[in-house]
């Protein structure tokens, strides 16, 4: 939990909210590639020949 002062938890927040606007962009334009759709499968997101998968450093990506 986010331990730091109100205003910058709403900064972080609203940067958040951005990156989010940005991936799902992403994953549309993916989609919209005619190859297949990215789709939520158990704790991974599943495209068109990858997976994105949250690993113990981090997210990865194995295509």
């Amino acid at each position: 939990m986010y331990a730091g002062r109100p205003e910058d938890l709403r900064r972080k927040e609203q940067q958040a909210a951005a990156l989010a606007a940005e991936i799902a962009a992403l994953m549309n334009r993916i989609d919209s590639l005619g190859i297949g759709q990215c789709l939520p499968a158990q704790g991974r997101i599943a495209g068109p020949s990858f997976d994105i998968r949250r690993t113990e450093r981090g997210w990865t990506v194995r295509a």
